[in-house]
């Protein structure tokens, strides 16, 4: 890629990316409310719990554990990484494998290929091939990809929010969503847009701990018999050598989702660097994707999940005008201060469950959102109407089926298994195979629309 291919408008910056805040209290302010609008690590991680097993209170500690984790990963972007000012935490793209893995493979192989897709990841950086690789994930492919992330991941928040059927699951689902769109909407000039921005976090907790406990679906036993503060345990899970297992059929699912994740990147880095007055290099794209990688194992010892950047994050530098590299590492060890405490993790835990569900379903709808958009950006050909079209409708529509197909599917070859029954597989390499015979070699990418 060359260092001229993007080209944006200098945005009036408060501050830019080098700058520092005037007082300690601008920077404790403007690095918290970073943290305000990253409802991932309290979301994606009982997706995983729940396809692994885990109990409420290791429930609780995997939560915490991402905390930490995505604290740590921060610190490495923006100290040896490409030095954005960019938040990373669990990524939504790994997430939606790495459930399906554990499904099929197991706990100890859905660790065990997150940690060797996290190293290839950090090789994939030190090579410098990624300006080479951009080229076959066009927004045609990462649009299809990220949008069967959404639709798959939104089957586990239609789940947990529905749940056993009962009226009080409908109820507190509803009452969540209702929530955050009043307050993504009628609160956007409340206290400078902190309350909009933090849409999701406070909907969380008035309803889920008021509401929840109003009605008695508040585990307060669990909170109570957490400590307030405790370190993170080093592979709590087992690690490379004792109990983790590299499977293939499980270490291929998750390679693609790591796939996804990079691409998702070098978007965000593009975008970092437009809202923040930088120009994008290549060297952004090649540290960046090195520390991203680097994050994930470093998360993944400490207990929590593989990392990636944080688009909503964006979003508050483009709002408040504050690019400082400086307050996202405040926002860092505010995170890692969130995870050092038990309680605030079975905090999450403790609520109904329908609670996440309705936020889930709106993180979903927000990715599948980000999918579209991608999408929106494709050349309107006959060859990209053909690989968007054929890619998504068979990466919904073909694992439901095939999963029905029992006695047949256990049959089959464990990596033949996976593609046919996880979207997300399905997406990436029918976008990537159809995109290489119809644009790159067909030549459909210069067809006149």
């Amino acid at each position: 890629m060359s260092d001229r291919e993007i080209v944006v408008e200098r945005p009036r910056l408060a501050l830019r990316i080098e700058e520092r805040p005037r007082t300690w209290w601008e920077s404790l302010l403007y690095g918290w409310q970073h943290t305000l609008v990253d409802i991932s690590p309290f979301v994606l991680p009982l997706a995983v719990a729940a396809a692994v097993g885990l109990n409420a209170g290791a429930q609780a500690g995997l939560i915490n554990a991402c905390l930490v984790g995505m604290g740590l990963a921060t610190l490495i972007q923006t100290t040896i990484g490409n030095r954005l000012p960019i938040i990373q935490g669990p990524s939504a793209t790994v997430t939606g494998t790495l459930v399906a893995v554990a499904g099929s493979s197991g706990a100890a192989a859905m660790w065990g290929a997150a940690f060797l897709g996290a190293v290839l990841e950090m090789v994939l950086g030190a090579s410098r091939l990624l300006g080479q690789l951009r080229r076959f994930f066009p927004p045609a492919v990462s649009g299809v990809v990220v949008v069967a992330i959404a639709a798959s991941l939104g089957q586990f928040a239609v789940r947990l929010a529905i749940g056993d059927g009962s009226g009080r699951n409908f109820l507190f689902a509803g009452l969540v969503m209702a929530s955050i769109f009043i307050l993504q909407i009628a609160a956007r000039n409340v206290w400078g847009g902190l309350l909009s921005r933090g849409a999701v976090f406070f909907s969380i907790w008035w309803v889920g701990l008021g509401v929840g406990s109003a009605l008695g679906a508040v585990d307060w036993n669990l909170v109570a018999a957490k400590p307030w503060f405790g370190l993170p345990q080093l592979f709590p899970y087992g690690g490379p050598g004792f109990g983790w297992e590299l499977v293939p059929a499980a270490v291929l699912g998750v390679a693609v989702g790591y796939l996804g994740s990079v691409v998702e990147s070098l978007g965000d880095y593009a975008a970092t660097c437009a809202v923040s007055d930088e120009k994008y290099e290549v060297r952004h794209m090649n540290r960046g994707i090195f520390a991203e990688g680097l994050g994930c194992v470093v998360a993944l010892a400490v207990g929590g999940l593989p990392v990636t950047s944080y688009t909503q994050n964006i979003g508050v530098i483009a709002a408040t005008r504050i690019a400082s590299r400086y307050v996202v590492r405040i926002a860092a060890v505010v995170l890692i201060l969130y995870g050092l405490c038990p309680k605030f993790g079975a905090l999450l835990v403790a609520m109904p469950r329908s609670v996440l569900g309705g936020v889930f379903l709106v993180v979903c709808g927000l990715i599948a959102m980000s999918g579209f958009q991608l999408l929106g950006l494709a050349a309107p050909t006959t060859a990209n109407s053909l690989v968007i079209g054929v890619s998504l409708i068979a990466a919904i529509a073909v694992p439901p089926y095939v999963r029905t197909l029992g006695p047949w599917l256990s049959e089959q070859p464990p990596i033949l298994a996976l593609v046919l029954t996880n979207s997300v597989v399905l997406a990436m390499l029918l976008g990537l195979g159809l995109n290489a015979v119809l644009n790159l070699v067909m030549g459909g990418d210069r067809e006149v629309a």
